[in-house]
């Protein structure tokens, strides 16, 4: 009876694993049916609207990673790789792959068959990448000269041309060749090489009238006659010494390219400005500009692009080498930077993940207002992915006037300046002990009564230090309340690094008087609270404090 009770209960678990097993074999069946029946209507797509849906599929999957990375970067995932996914798929993906040429137009060194590409791909317009630093390279850099000559001689179908090479003669191509189906164009050049330390510069000559969308030149010149550039969406120009455009060039691009959405020059060796010079002030409407970098040009072109260019969309902005005269009466009509200031002062005026900094440089003689981080510059192609930021900086020849008009400017707009660089952000750390260091004041300490909500200040200059030191260590009358006070109440942090003839005794005994034993103050009959505690950043000093004890109830 026993052995039978078991027969029957082992055979009861039997059919109730057989029972789940069919239920979900009928649940697996039920999917595969919906999955074919939605894919019905992709099969009884007409051959060419199905290959046109794959090449965009492909393509624009390169683009995704190409915003990503914010090209020239490398991508990180190949159109070799979706090509292979969608072959996989069905026999019918397999054979519209294999025989659609635009889905073999992505060609990039060191990871595809190059060759077989250029065949595969028929007459399609082409988009050729090569990067040097390229972190995927399935082939050794001696076949790079023969990449290049091999797409060379397919340059009429170039639709994109992407590179970022060592400027070096032994694999670089003829600079002249025919595009007219180019679209982008972007060139990166690194001038340094082994072997030839002297290279002459590079100026591309491009033949058959293309339209451009995106052009990008660094270190590398163009000729800038019979090309249309009516239709540009993007114009980076960065370390241009020959094949810069002339300055008359320069502002009909403008004037054309009415599309525009990046505007980048950075070390471009175009015309130099002065006052007899007769320029042409009529205004040059970019309504689609989202992204503007000005920097390190010839004196006096960012004052001349600002004063003309209108930008109402502006979004993220760095622009140097403004006049300092200028800063007065920014709200006023006839203030040249007017239109650029009504832009960007809401974005100053914002405070975000980004803080603001006032940067005194010393060195280049520029005071100027950037992002306080670690940020990178960098151009964004759409308004999608720009960071809403704005920087602009003044040629001030005395950094104390500098520093004074920027701060007026400030308080004027009740821009909360969270950052102070008081000898800018060129200081070597460590100190160079051969140089010596800078001498007198750059900074006038008076003005950080007016900046409450400083949280940061960064000095490297001995005269700056201890001004700063003596101001920010003693609580002063408001003029505004009548009230005593302490400058920066806000502080969180003072840099006082690599600063020769800083000893901890000044440092101590600024903390002696800010700090004290944090009992408030009793002056002329008011209560005066201390600050709150502010990290000081010098070695020196913080090795001269005793080290406390650590319990283990604290571990």
């Amino acid at each position: 009876n026993a052995t039978e009770d078991n027969l029957d209960k082992e055979t009861a678990e039997l059919e109730l694993s057989a029972s789940a097993i069919h239920r979900e074999l009928h649940l697996r069946a039920a999917r595969l049916k919906r999955r074919r029946n939605s894919s019905k209507r992709i099969y009884q797509l007409p051959e060419e609207v199905f290959a046109e849906i794959l090449a965009i599929d492909v393509l624009d999957f390169v683009l995704e990673e190409e915003e990503r990375f914010f090209h020239p970067m490398p991508r990180m995932t190949l159109p070799a790789v979706r090509r292979a996914r969608l072959c996989n798929v069905s026999h019918r993906f397999l054979q519209t792959v294999m025989t659609t040429p635009r889905i073999w137009s992505d060609i990039c060194w060191g990871r595809d068959d190059y060759l077989r590409l250029l065949q595969m791909s028929a007459q399609a317009p082409l988009t050729i990448r090569c990067f040097q630093y390229d972190p995927i390279i399935t082939r050794t850099s001696g076949e790079k000269g023969d990449f290049l000559n091999a797409v060379w001689g397919h340059s009429e179908r170039w639709k994109a041309l992407s590179l970022d090479l060592r400027l070096d003669d032994r694999y670089l191509p003829s600079p002249e060749f025919p595009a007219p189906q180019l679209r982008d164009f972007n060139v990166k050049f690194d001038h340094f090489s082994w072997d030839s330390p002297e290279i002459a510069p590079y100026v591309f000559k491009i033949s058959g009238n293309p339209s451009l969308r995106n052009l990008s030149l660094t270190k590398a010149g163009l000729q800038w006659d019979g090309i249309d550039l009516s239709h540009l969406k993007s114009l980076s120009l960065n370390s241009i010494e020959q094949g810069a455009p002339s300055l008359e060039k320069l502002v009909e691009t403008l004037r054309m390219a009415s599309c525009l959405e990046t505007l980048s020059l950075r070390q471009v060796n175009t015309v130099s400005l002065d006052e007899e010079q007769q320029l042409e002030l009529q205004p040059i409407h970019l309504n689609a500009l989202i992204t503007l970098y000005i920097a390190e040009m010839p004196t006096g072109l960012a004052d001349y692009l600002v004063t003309i260019i209108r930008t109402p969309q502006l979004k993220t902005s760095h622009v140097h080498g403004l006049l300092l005269k200028h800063l007065e009466n920014p709200d006023s009509d006839q203030n040249p930077y007017h239109h650029f200031f009504r832009v960007i002062i809401p974005t100053l005026a914002v405070r975000g993940s980004i803080n603001l900094a006032l940067c005194n440089d010393i060195f280049s003689e520029v005071v100027s207002l950037e992002p306080d981080s670690q940020f990178i510059w960098t151009p964004r192609r759409s308004a999608d992915t720009a960071i809403g930021t704005a920087s602009f900086g003044v040629e001030a020849e005395s950094p104390v006037q500098g520093v004074e008009a920027m701060v007026e400017f400030l308080t004027s707009y009740r821009i909360d300046c969270l950052t102070v660089m008081a000898s800018g952000r060129k200081l070597p750390t460590p100190p160079d002990e051969d140089q010596p260091p800078p001498s007198g004041s750059y900074f006038p300490a008076e003005v950080l009564g007016k900046l409450p909500m400083v949280t940061k200040i960064s000095v490297g200059v001995l005269d700056d230090a201890l001004n700063i030191l003596n101001f920010l260590g003693s609580p002063r009358r408001d003029e505004g309340t009548g009230r005593f006070g302490w400058a920066c109440p806000q502080l969180e942090e003072l840099e006082l690094e690599g600063i020769r003839g800083l000893t901890p005794n000044h440092i101590q005994a600024f903390v002696d008087a800010r700090e004290g034993d944090g009992n408030p103050l009793i002056i002329e009959g008011q209560v005066v609270q201390r600050p709150q505690w502010a990290h000081i950043r010098n070695q020196q000093y913080l090795g001269t404090l005793p080290v406390l004890p650590v319990e283990l109830d604290d571990l």
